[in-house]
């Protein structure tokens, strides 16, 4: 046996587990086959577990591809640890949709309604970035003739969809904002008060409604303690990341850098 799947599935239930299941189907593969072997794309959350459970796979070694830094949806490319990486190829393709949208308001979800509407599934379909004139589609590669072919309109309007190279991706820079903070402890109602400008009381009844993630996943408790580099995102707002702990100031409070998303 290569490893323990059952020992490393064991925290995960329901949709989770069958998402990483799947993962540790290509680890197998990539082990036993001594190749790269490619996982389908995965939600923000799907892939941060997935790293962790790949952390715990002895001879294995692991890549994100996901076309630009701050990509959400990305894929993994797992193989053996000796494996040079320069020799991957890339399993991304660049899709562009261009239509007469001058006119009209599209939004992501039309763009993705109307690739899934071809009977593609989500889990082939990246990142899309929209532009004035259309969207860009970040794929598996397998699925690029059949929405070239099959893809006609966005919102009934007649879209071009064709192959285009990455350096053609309109992705604006990530901005970051660095915030030197102090908090009583690490509890999430505190560094997320802190990192969003919000008072303590009012974050609190955020989170409790359930609108705050941490590492892409809901948590409703207000006390959960938080580490060095975890995610903190709430619904139609910005994100923040603990970047560093600076020690203990005068009055024995902890001194924090955050880093806020734009």
């Amino acid at each position: 046996m290569l490893f323990d799947k059952e020992r490393l599935l064991s925290q995960f239930q329901d949709e989770e587990k069958i998402v990483l299941d799947k993962v540790l189907d290509k680890a197998e593969e990539a082990l036993r086959t001594h190749k790269v072997a490619f996982t389908k794309f995965l939600n923000p959350h799907h892939l941060y577990l997935a790293q962790e459970m790949l952390d715990q796979v002895r001879d294995l070694k692991y890549l994100l591809y996901g076309a630009y830094q701050q990509a959400e949806r990305q894929r993994l490319a797992v193989m053996p640890d000796y494996y040079i990486e320069d020799m991957v190829d890339s399993p991304l393709t660049l899709l562009d949709i261009s239509g007469q949208f001058k006119f009209q308001d599209v939004s992501h979800r039309d763009f993705l309604g109307a690739i899934l509407g071809t009977g593609i599934k989500r889990e082939m379909v990246g990142d899309l970035v929209l532009y004035k004139e259309g969207c860009q589609a970040i794929i598996a590669p397998e699925i690029k003739d059949y929405l070239i072919y099959n893809l006609e309109q966005v919102h009934k309007i007649g879209v071009e969809v064709k192959e285009i190279s990455f350096d053609r991706l309109q992705v604006e820079p990530q901005r970051i904002k660095k915030i030197k903070s102090t908090v009583a402890s690490l509890r999430l109602d505190s560094v997320a008060s802190s990192g969003f400008g919000t008072s303590r009381s009012k974050m609190s009844k955020i989170i409790e409604q359930g609108k705050v993630k941490v590492n892409w996943q809901v948590v409703e408790d207000p006390a959960y303690f938080l580490d060095e580099d975890d995610l903190l995102s709430i619904r139609g707002r910005c994100r923040v990341e603990i970047d560093e702990f600076r020690g203990k100031s005068r009055k024995d409070r902890i001194k924090l850098t955050l880093k806020r998303y734009l």
